[in-house]
């Protein structure tokens, strides 16, 4: 297979996955779905500070679906090694988010 296609098929995966995680952080982001957080992190979670989780999660959730979304897009467009620079910041930023939230509210 010519090199185009590879690029095409992974630049597909890139958006599927991007897709999934948009949908599932904003649910945990806007609709304050809980239960789409591993219960081993909500368990200490006091009520009052719930939304405030929910809204750092999902937001970092969202960004990690932004990243993997734009390196699909990217793949197709430049075709270098340099596609996967969202998909890298997204995950760091995202990451940092999801492990702050546990940090700030998970004691």
């Amino acid at each position: 297979m010519s090199d185009f296609i590879w690029y095409v098929i992974t630049a597909v995966i890139f958006v599927v996955l991007g897709v999934i995680f948009l949908r599932i952080g904003w649910q945990i982001w806007k609709k304050q779905k809980m239960d789409l957080i591993i219960s081993y992190h909500c368990d200490k979670v006091s009520d009052e500070n719930k939304s405030a989780y929910c809204t750092l999660a999902g937001i970092g959730v969202f960004i990690i679906g932004t990243g993997f979304g734009l390196s699909g897009i990217c793949t197709v467009l430049l075709q270098s090694v340099y596609a996967f620079m969202p998909m890298t910041a997204g995950l760091v930023l995202g990451m940092a988010l999801l492990i702050s939230a546990v940090i700030k509210y998970n004691h």
